[in-house]
């Protein structure tokens, strides 16, 4: 900040500070690697392996997507998932046939502070997803590609 012998900050320089220090705080936090498409489509999540959470073992979710690339998915849900949690995902993209097999890791899960018509809180988890023999990942990584490039 700039000073002036009477103690008075220039107005311009703080909200110029303030800025760029806000740009390149979203820049170093962003570690998106991939093209995001927004989405909501329909999906299904299964937790296979939870070390913080062992009783979910099994457990279901039916979820909505939020946005969607080659190497991860954010959803929603109306339960908390634990980071490093491994899932198993069903996900039906409407504007296809047929649905992806996907396998992958909860990187992150947060309160959306949000309620749905049942009264239970919304949740947003990110995803990365892992490669497998038995999962759908390169077609869903064609699928994103060509899917980007409209």
């Amino acid at each position: 900040m700039e000073k002036s012998d009477n103690n008075v900050v220039e107005l311009h320089t703080v909200r110029t500070r303030a800025f760029n220090d806000d740009i390149t705080h979203r820049a170093n936090n962003d570690k998106r690697m991939q093209y995001r498409l927004e989405s909501d489509d329909r999906l299904f999540v299964q937790i296979v392996l939870s070390a913080c959470a062992p009783d979910l073992v099994g457990t279901t979710l039916a979820c909505r997507s939020v946005n969607l690339s080659a190497g991860g998915i954010q959803f929603e849900t109306t339960q908390s998932v634990p980071t490093g949690t491994l899932l198993d995902l069903w996900i039906d993209i409407k504007s296809r046939p047929g649905k992806f097999f996907l396998a992958g890791e909860v990187r992150w899960s947060r309160a959306s502070g949000k309620f749905n018509e049942d009264g239970s809180e919304i949740w947003f988890t990110g995803v990365q997803l892992k490669t497998g023999a038995t999962t759908d990942i390169l077609d869903w990584r064609e699928y994103q590609v060509k899917a980007s490039a409209r």
